[in-house]
Formats: structure tokens, C-alpha cells, sequence
């Protein structure tokens, strides 16, 4: 017998047995690193035939200081030993270098060295595939216990993990070991719903019907399946209930929209936990009923009941769903004295709370602190999706060119749906088109909230047909598909293509939700013959056919048809005989109808009506000050003014801009901040005597300010759109500009003239849909409200 002793470097920080109960975290140790002296034994047997035989195995001898891997000096090696010595010599070990290590092992039937292989796998990055062949490695080892403790160190095991595992359990006569560990799983990830119903059954044949961690499982796995019936069912059947039982219904009716059971669910728990309490507090969160959230959140902190980080992230959610500015202010004060303003998850919702509530400024200071590696995609996200909702597209535009520049910030498919809108809005074909590359590159084309970004970008920048393009490339479309196939018609305004598309989803059995209807009403207007009756038909039909009860939006979109047909005393009556008390915006749009039609009877009695009413937003208030302003009532038209500031709403201010050489080049009113000024005035001056001369007149009614009348001419002459339009003219071969809220009705003539004293088209896109100028005609015939 032949001994010879080995030095094998086994560990970097501790033995196997003390790191698999440790898995993940040998960070947190500071052990020097150690070896152990190993005894490689051969035995040698001689016959008379001469013929020899030899067996080699391992065994533990005492533990040694030297950390280093000697080679191997005995000439009748394993093929593990070599093995060994191989894989101590490759400085960057593969996982099929493991692989081939477990392999042998199992040939040699040594456990040890497979707990040698699973210390070396430990020091490298968490690598599921991996861990499933050492998984695999130890049941065939028959070591079930060690298989299991790997099994639950994993951060994220996959459907091999599981069926892994519970395969073995199953052949080594515990099943029902396997079955608690099925429904165990994140069943609604792993597991579709008819494989989930076959492993039910069994559960039910071998005798778990009545154990209640098996129907806690169940019902959580049906909630994820979207089967509410089943959950439901289930949950009655059960003899036993505990707080798991509870709760997971209160998420269940919650994940359904189910509000008001999943809140009798909550008030019957016998003993309600924290966990209950933020099932209840998320669920607000997920059904936009952030009131309810805020004072669940008071009764909690009334009760004494302990706060975590699921509480305080939960109500800052809620705060983001009110989008109130001051209730965010003190629950983010709250969160701070709490302790928890370190925390990088509450800080990541803190922040995009921020975005919600209008408060950029702090989120600007939370994004530029942040100082976190993990969550570093999700504020650049809430950042640039922040910017677009608050009405700074430039920002968010430079911000995701920023992000791409970012090597560990992910572009996923929420940035990419986020930045679509901003092309949209802003109409930046160029880089929309970019974008859409990316999204194919990337894979998102599958993501149906992606497509649907893509349609409306298209639309908006004046491509209908790659919209359209895209819209039939899609391998599935939902209701927000359609309505956005539509909405890009009526920015045409073209009410008899987006009828056709309402055609086909009545073709093909389509359900409309309250938007579309809303849509197809508008589209009436738009329609080369009047078709009146038939969308009269649409809307009394709405509640019996398609299920939608009329709204004010509904109603406001009727009362535009009818005032765009003439049709005042049908319109007057349509609005007497709604259910509830008509709002400003049905108002408004008689209004427009009566401005564009010169009906200043009825527009005055609208009027009378819109002042007399208390406003409820900013746009009210705007209108109403206008209204003032137009009929000379200078000081109602201040006071009006100052209600608003004091409620703290905001005026956005009128912006015209356009696109050119890749950036946004924007003018407000007498806006002297552009590089080009000089030039776009002397542009204009001499622009301005040559349409008045071709017929235009300016309208200074337009101006709402109480000043002289040469004054009003000036201000009239340079408005936004005009500025814009006539950098385009300077600059740009096709002029394509885009206004943020209504084109005035002076710069409305001017831009017809204009397109005839010089020739050339000219695009503008205002909160209406598109004009197009052309030989002193525009394609809305002049009839945009």
C-alpha cells in the first residue's frame, strides 16, 4: 500500500457544511482562507498471473494552514485527482469545467468531492443552470438533505429546480414531501393552468385536500391564473382557515378589481397581522384608490402596528395615485423621520412619487444623489417617464440619450413605451424611428403596450402609413390597438377611415371599451356626409349594445357632433336631459361650435353659464378668464387669475416648436431667447405686409390682454406659432410645427396666406389634430375646437 498526501485547496472561507447553511453570503465572513491535507490511499493487489488491481480513495487526515493546490504526485492518480489538477490550473473556471468535476464524482460515488465542487461553485456568481446540475449531482450521490439545502439557498429557481427535486422526492417514496414543495413555487410563473389543475387533483387523490399550506398555495396559484371562480370555490370548501387563508383572498378580490369584497374579506380575519394589513394597503394601491390607502394607513398607525418597508413603500404608492402635492410632501417627511429614507426601494418610490405629484425639482435632487447600485434602471425610468407626464419632453428626450450612454442602466420596454410618447408629442419622426429599431433589436416587438406606443408616435409625427404598417405587423391587438388606430384618423381628421376601423371591430365581434365609443362619437364630425342619425343611434344604444353607461365625455363629444351640423336646439336639448348636472368641458363644446359658426346667441348664453359655475381645474379657469378678458371685463378676468394662483394651479404657457437638424428649437410669445431672433423677426416683418396685402386682416380680438391697440397688434404678431412657422420657412424645406394647445384663429388666416404669398405647404399640429396649409385652404376647413 502506497500513501501519498495531497494539499487540495477545498475552501476559500469555511467548510461545506457551515457555508451551505450559509448560502450567498460567504461576504459576510472575514475567516482566512484554509485547506485541508487530504490522504489519496492506493492499494496494489499482485496474482500469480501477474495481473494487478487498484483502488483509489479520499479521506480527511487534519486541517492545514497552506492554502495552496499542490499537483498531484502519485502516477496512479483518479480520474478525479487529474480532474482536479486540471481545473486548479484554469484560472477562470467554466461552468462546464464544474460540470464535468460533478460527473465524476457521481462516477466515483464521492460525496465529498461533489461539497468540494458546490465551495468552489459558491465563490462564483449565482448561476441557476449550475446549481441545478449540483442539485442533480447530490440525489444521485443519494444525499437528498444536501439537494434540498442547495435547493433553498437558490435566489431564483427555475421549473428544473423544482421538477429536479421533486422527482426525487417522488422515487425515494416522499410524496408527499414533492407535493408540498409543488405548491410551494411561484405555481402562476412556473406552471400554466392545466398542468396546475393535474397536480391538484393529485394532491386531492394522495390525501392533501384539507391541508391548508397545500389550499393557501391553490389559492394563489388560481389568483395568478385568473381563475377567481376556482379561488372562490376552494376557499369555501376549506374546513381550516389561518391568516395565510385570509389574506391571500383579500389579494385575490383585490388582483380581480373586487374592492369592496376584498375590504369585508379584511374585517373578518380573526387575527389580523401586518401581513394582512399590507395586502389591504397594496390592493388600494393597485386599484387607484389612494384615499382609502391614506386613512388604512392612519388606523395603522393609530393601532401601534409595526411599519415596514412593504407599509412605507405601499403609501408612498398611494400618495403617487392621488397625485396630491402636499399629502406627498408629508408623507415623505414621515418616511425620513421614520429611518427609512436610506432605503433604496423607498427611495426609488419616494422619487417616483415625486414625478406623480409635479414635483421634479425634488426628484431631480433624489436622481442626482442616488448613490445606489441596484434599482439604478428604475429612477432613470421614473425620471424620463416623470418628465414626459409634467410637460418637459425636451428633458426627458436628453435624459434617455443620456441612459443609452449608461452601460449597466437597462433600456427595457417601460423606457421605450415612455420615449415613444415623448416623439409623439413632440412629432420627432427621426428619433421615434430610432427608437423603434431598438424595440426590434431588443425583442419588445412581442410586448403589446411596445406596438401600441409605436401606432400613436407614428400617427403623430404625420406617418400614418408606418402606423398602420405597425399596427398590422402586430401578432395580437388589444382595445388600446384599436383605439389608437383611430385616434391617429381623427388627428387627420378623417371621421370616415376611423369609422372603417370601427366597422372591422364590429366585424370581428370586438368589445369597445368607454374610450372608443367616446372616439367613434367625435369621428361624426369628421365625415365627408352627415351621418348624424347613425352616430344618434351609436349613443342611445350605448348602455343596452356595449354595456357603457354615457359620461360627460360622451356627452361632450354628441353635443360637438350636433354643433358641428348646425344642429343648436338639438344640442340644448341633449344637454337639458342629462342625468346629472352638465360640467364645463360639455359646455365648451357648444362653445366652440358657436364661434366657429358666428351663433354669438347661444355662445353668449354659454357663457353666462361657464362663468356662473365654480371651475374645478386649471382649463376651466383659463377659460373663463378668457371669456372675461374677450368681452372687455378686465378686472373679473384678473380675479379669476388670482383665484387660481392661490390655489396653487399652474398656467402651462403657450409653446410652438419644430424639429430641425435633431434638435427641438422652441418660441413662446415675443420670445427674444432663440439664437436666430434677429433673423425670424426681420423674417417676419417682412413677411407680415406681404399677406396683408394678399387680403389678411389681423384680428386683435385674439389678444386678452387690456392694453393699447397698436399694442394688441404687436402682440398678435408675434405669437409662438408665428415665430415658429417662420423659423421653418428660414430653415427647413418642409415646414412641420407643433403647438401645445389650441392654434389661435388669427394665426389661423395668416398661415393661409402665407401658404400662398410664398408657395410652400405648411404643417401644424395643435391640440385639435392636424392643419394643412396649402394655397391659402387648410384641410379643416376651418373648423378645429
Amino acid at each position: 500500500m502506497a500513501t501519498t498526501t495531497t494539499h487540495f485547496n477545498l475552501l476559500p472561507y469555511l467548510p461545506p457544511s457551515l457555508l451551505l447553511s450559509t448560502y450567498h453570503q460567504p461576504h459576510h465572513y472575514n475567516h482566512r482562507p484554509f485547506s485541508f491535507k487530504l490522504t489519496a490511499t492506493t492499494t496494489t493487489t499482485s496474482s500469480s498471473s501477474s495481473s494487478s488491481s487498484s483502488s483509489s480513495s479520499l479521506s480527511l487526515i487534519e486541517p492545514n494552514t497552506n492554502p495552496s493546490f499542490s499537483s498531484l504526485s502519485n502516477s496512479n492518480s483518479s480520474p478525479l485527482s487529474d480532474s482536479f489538477l486540471a481545473f486548479n490550473e484554469n484560472p477562470e473556471p467554466h461552468s462546464n469545467d464544474y460540470h464535468q468535476l460533478l460527473r465524476l464524482s457521481i462516477r466515483c460515488n464521492d460525496v465529498f468531492a461533489a461539497k468540494t465542487i458546490h465551495a468552489s461553485i459558491l465563490k462564483e456568481e449565482e448561476n441557476t443552470q449550475l446549481c441545478n446540475i449540483l442539485i442533480d449531482a447530490y440525489i444521485k450521490l443519494k444525499n437528498l438533505n444536501y439537494a434540498h439545502k442547495c435547493f433553498t439557498r437558490l435566489s431564483s429557481p427555475d421549473v428544473i429546480s423544482y421538477t429536479t427535486l421533486m422527482s426525487a422526492y417522488a422515487k425515494s417514496n416522499r410524496e408527499d414531501e414533492a407535493i408540498k414543495l409543488f405548491f410551494g413555487m411561484r405555481l402562476g410563473e412556473l406552471f400554466d393552468h392545466t398542468k396546475g389543475r393535474e397536480i391538484h387533483a393529485h394532491a386531492l387523490k394522495v390525501g392533501f385536500g384539507a391541508n391548508v399550506s397545500v389550499n393557501n398555495a391553490l389559492i394563489t396559484f388560481y389568483t395568478k391564473c385568473g381563475k377567481l371562480d376556482n379561488v372562490i370555490r376552494l376557499f369555501e370548501r376549506m374546513l381550516q382557515k389561518d391568516v395565510i387563508t385570509w389574506t391571500g383572498m383579500v389579494i385575490a378580490y383585490m388582483e380581480f378589481g373586487m374592492v369592496e369584497s376584498a375590504v369585508k374579506t379584511f374585517a373578518k380575519i380573526p387575527r389580523k397581522s401586518c401581513i394582512s394589513y399590507n395586502a389591504l394597503l397594496a390592493g388600494f394601491c393597485w386599484n387607484g384608490e389612494g384615499l382609502q390607502a391614506l386613512k388604512l394607513f392612519k388606523g395603522m398607525l393609530d393601532s401601534g402596528l409595526e411599519l415596514s418597508e412593504f407599509s412605507l413603500t405601499s403609501i408612498v404608492n398611494a400618495c403617487a395615485v392621488l397625485s396630491e402635492g402636499e399629502i406627498s410632501k408629508q408623507i415623505h417627511g414621515f418616511v425620513i423621520k421614520f429611518g427609512f429614507g436610506s432605503n433604496p426601494w423607498i427611495e426609488a418610490a419616494l422619487l417616483e412619487m415625486c414625478t406623480r405629484c409635479g414635483r421634479m425639482a425634488n426628484a431631480e435632487k433624489m436622481f442626482d444623489r442616488w448613490s445606489y447600485e441596484q434599482d439604478r434602471s428604475i429612477i432613470w425610468t421614473s425620471m424620463i417617464c416623470g418628465y414626459a407626464r409634467n410637460a418637459q419632453p425636451e428633458k426627458a428626450v436628453s435624459l434617455f440619450c443620456m441612459m443609452q450612454a449608461e452601460e449597466d442602466v437597462v433600456v427595457d420596454d417601460v423606457v421605450c413605451t415612455a420615449v415613444l410618447g415623448v416623439c409623439g408629442s413632440l412629432s420627432f419622426h427621426d428619433m421615434g424611428k430610432q427608437i423603434h429599431c431598438h424595440v426590434y433589436k431588443s425583442g419588445f416587438l412581442s410586448d403589446v403596450g411596445v406596438c401600441n406606443a409605436i401606432i400613436s408616435m407614428y400617427a403623430e409625427c404625420r406617418d400614418m402609413e408606418d402606423a398602420l404598417k405597425s399596427f398590422n405587423l402586430m401578432p395580437y391587438h388589444d382595445i388600446v390597438s384599436w383605439n389608437g388606430l383611430i385616434s391617429g384618423h381623427l388627428l387627420y381628421r378623417d371621421g370616415d377611415k376611423a369609422l372603417a376601423v370601427w366597422s372591422e371591430m364590429n366585424r370581428m365581434g370586438l368589445k369597445p371599451n368607454s374610450f372608443t365609443l367616446a372616439l367613434i362619437l367625435s369621428a361624426y364630425r369628421h365625415t365627408k356626409s352627415n351621418l348624424l342619425d347613425d352616430c344618434l343611434d351609436l349613443f342611445h344604444s350605448m348602455t343596452n349594445k356595449y354595456d357603457t353607461e354615457p359620461t360627460s365625455e360622451h356627452y361632450a363629444s354628441i353635443v360637438g357632433v350636433l354643433g358641428y351640423w348646425g344642429c343648436y336646439e338639438e344640442a340644448e336639448e341633449m344637454i337639458g336631459n342629462m342625468p346629472f348636472e352638465p360640467d364645463a368641458y360639455v359646455w365648451r363644446a357648444l362653445l366652440g361650435s358657436c364661434r366657429l359658426r358666428l351663433n354669438t346667441r347661444l355662445g353668449k348664453k354659454i357663457v353666462e353659464r361657464l362663468v356662473a359655475m365654480e371651475p374645478q381645474d386649471p382649463s376651466t379657469y383659463i377659460l373663463v378668464s378668457n371669456l372675461y378678458a374677450a368681452s372687455g371685463r378686465w378686472q373679473c378676468s384678473e380675479r379669476i387669475r388670482n383665484e387660481m394662483r392661490e390655489k396653487g394651479f399652474r398656467k402651462h404657457p403657450s409653446r410652438s416648436w419644430l424639429i430641425h437638424e435633431n434638435k427641438i428649437h422652441s418660441f413662446y410669445a415675443r420670445d427674444n431667447s432663440h439664437p436666430d431672433c434677429e433673423e425670424i423677426y426681420r423674417g417676419l416683418s417682412e413677411l407680415i405686409p406681404r399677406c396683408m396685402k394678399a387680403g389678411y386682416v389681423p384680428d386683435t380680438s385674439f389678444v386678452l390682454h387690456d392694453v393699447a391697440e397698436h399694442q394688441k397688434m404687436e402682440f398678435l404678431f408675434y405669437h409662438s406659432a408665428k415665430l415658429a412657422v417662420t423659423y421653418g420657412i428660414l430653415n427647413t424645406k418642409s415646414v412641420q410645427v407643433v403647438k401645445n394647445i389650441l392654434l389661435c384663429g388669427d394665426c389661423h388666416t395668416f398661415f393661409k396666406h402665407a401658404s400662398t404669398v410664398l408657395g410652400r405647404d405648411i404643417s401644424f399640429r395643435d391640440a385639435s389634430g392636424f392643419h394643412f396649409f396649402r394655397n391659402g385652404e387648410c384641410s379643416c376647413n376651418d373648423y378645429w375646437c
